[in-house]
């Protein structure tokens, strides 16, 4: 139970920040600002790793889905784990509709195509499985920021949160994303998490 209240403030929180950095005076900035937000919560979750508890999920729901998918972790967990990431991001989300006033006007992007939504999810998803099993098999912290900084390069703006699906949800909740268009892009990263961890997964060894 501590561990899904950790997800779900980390989704919250990480939510939160996208959707400031969204309001950043340049792109650049709010790519910056979320990926290092996203290495630093991914440093934290580590710091609670043990044998029993895979720990990379704690961050990202799609890293939960990519680790379940090669085995390292029980399939059983992912619905609770997806279900604290989402509550945790939507309220994250209200939480930032009610500060988008203080905040001032989001920065202009087109993000309301589906096909660009779910595709680009997808890319983000494939990558980010890779992300997380280089992570998983000890790799530097600084690798969770490759699927942010991937989202942020190829699709629009808005879509930056496609490196977490439980972020783009809650940036709908934040009234930054139409709501088809964030759950397309949470469908299309699950989906990815896993056929890229099925990919990905026999070429880099699990932890010791």
């Amino acid at each position: 139970m501590r561990l899904l209240g950790l997800s779900a403030a980390m989704s919250a929180l990480i939510t939160i920040v996208t959707a400031a950095a969204l309001r950043a005076s340049d792109p650049a900035l709010a790519v910056i600002a979320v990926a290092a937000v996203t290495v630093l919560l991914t440093w934290y979750a580590r710091l609670h790793a043990d044998d029993d508890h895979p720990v990379l999920g704690l961050a990202n729901p799609a890293s939960a889905t990519t680790l379940a998918a090669v085995g390292r972790r029980s399939w059983s967990t992912l619905l609770p784990t997806w279900t604290a990431h989402v509550l945790g991001a939507v309220l994250g989300g209200v939480a930032a509709l009610g500060l988008g006033d203080r905040w001032g006007d989001p920065l202009l992007f087109d993000a309301d195509d589906l096909v660009i939504a779910g595709v680009g999810a997808a890319i983000v998803g494939l990558v980010g499985a890779w992300s997380t099993l280089a992570l998983d098999a000890s790799g530097p912290d600084a690798l969770a920021a490759v699927p942010v900084a991937v989202a942020g390069g190829i699709l629009p703006l808005g879509l930056i949160g496609t490196f977490s699906p439980s972020v783009v949800l809650g940036l709908a909740a934040a009234d930054l994303l139409a709501w088809d268009v964030a759950l397309v892009a949470a469908g299309s990263g699950l989906l990815a998490a896993a056929v890229g961890g099925w990919i990905v997964g026999f070429l880099i060894p699990a932890a010791d």
